[in-house]
């Protein structure tokens, strides 16, 4: 067997987070880059290697002395770029969106969104708005950055004032658990604990603001007078913190509308019932209002369930026309909910369009583009020092 030509050194600070965008991007495409002959990808961790995780050579680590915020600033600015130095790969990717001030490696790094730049509750401490203008400044350093769409390329142009000519869009992929299933044992267990015997309205996207559940709970509520009997809405997960600016919360808008036998809020799911909520919905609907990409609607379209999306952002790109795209708007939403819940054509079309969507976006392809910008980004610069302000 051949040397691989390039080593690349991964950053795996959220590969044991998958409940997040980031965690739930590097580890599917550590593993797909592993498995190419040309490239060895080693995943580096500032902790120990977690249960699940395969080890051995391909895993380096470098623990962090702080914990918390501090500790991922430390890793980020001290820890990554020296095992860099020691162990000199051709390349080093960070898969989020931050960058050491100094490397001595051409870097590649994925900004999936530019959401802190954009939308004011995500930024609303001083420590995040310091750390959103330290990894704007740094990201500029980046020889090559990766994005997951389009819409997200323009943003980064826009926002950031990154060169266009050094931005390159890759999609992401849908992991190969999520696809229809007959009679899931899971899928009936659900539906037997919650009492559910009609339709199922899901939404698996998360509670941040910009995912805009309340205009979901009121877009069902007006349509549920037009939907087939015992047609439930259910949102399960939690929120990722205690702070209703960010994480509005659904409970007091659910009794306002009277809706609390209609609307399920399950609480927090692992990723095996995720699937499971998956193939017992009916239909998704997703009024997110931004997306770098929008994981979750492709997630649906795998499993074979009808997805409603809005128009917005990145969601035309992953949608496409498997899908009904429609205005973030209360009443275009509930229409649509009536639409694909009494037409039973309409539902097996979308099923059929979305399973061959969902069949475009894989993390071997996301995996084989993204060995192609390594390459591209080892030919564009060759390993200099170069500080923020350099």
């Amino acid at each position: 067997m051949s040397a691989p030509e390039l080593t690349v050194l991964l950053d795996g600070a959220f590969a044991t987070q998958p409940r997040t965008g980031s965690g739930q991007y590097t580890l599917p495409l550590w593993r797909g880059l592993v498995g190419r002959a040309e490239i060895e990808a080693r995943l580096a961790l500032p902790h120990e290697v977690p249960p699940g995780l395969p080890g051995g050579e391909r895993v380096v680590i470098e623990r962090s002395p702080l914990p918390g915020r501090l500790g991922k600033v430390w890793w980020e600015q001290r820890g990554l770029p020296g095992l860099a130095a020691r162990i000199r790969p051709a390349l080093v990717h960070v898969p989020y969106f931050a960058a050491p001030v100094r490397i001595a490696v051409p870097l590649v790094v994925t900004v999936h969104d530019v959401i802190p730049l954009v939308l004011p509750e995500y930024r609303s401490s001083l420590a995040m708005r310091l750390y959103t203008a330290l990894v704007r400044r740094t990201v500029r350093r980046a020889t090559v950055l990766l994005t997951d769409s389009e819409w997200s390329k323009g943003d980064i142009v826009r926002v950031l004032g990154f060169p266009v000519e050094r931005i390159r869009v890759v999609p992401l992929g849908v992991d190969a658990r999520f696809r229809p299933a007959d009679g899931d044992d899971r899928s009936r267990e659900l539906a037997a604990r919650y009492g559910l015997r009609g339709p199922v309205v899901l939404n698996l996207g998360g509670f941040d603001v910009r995912k805009n559940l309340p205009l979901l709970v009121r877009a069902f509520a007006r349509a549920l007078p037009e939907l087939p009997e015992g047609s439930v809405l259910v949102i399960p997960g939690r929120a990722h913190a205690d702070n209703p600016r960010l994480y509005p919360p659904l409970e007091p808008l659910v009794r306002t509308l009277g809706l609390e036998r209609r609307v399920l809020l399950p609480g927090a799911v692992d990723e095996d019932e995720k699937v499971a909520w998956y193939r017992l919905a009916s239909v998704y609907a997703y009024p997110s209002l931004y997306e770098g990409f929008g994981l979750s609607p492709l997630e649906a379209m795998a499993c074979g369930v009808p997805v409603v999306a809005a128009r917005c952002t990145s969601l035309p790109e992953v949608v496409g026309d498997a899908g009904l795209l429609v205005e973030p708007d209360e009443q275009a939403f509930a229409r649509a909910l009536v639409r694909v819940l009494n037409d039973a054509e309409l539902r097996r079309t979308l099923r059929a369009r979305g399973l061959a969507r969902a069949r475009l976006f894989t993390w071997q392809r996301t995996a084989e583009e993204t060995a192609a910008v390594y390459r591209e980004a080892i030919g564009l610069r060759q390993p200099v020092v170069r500080g923020a302000g350099g």
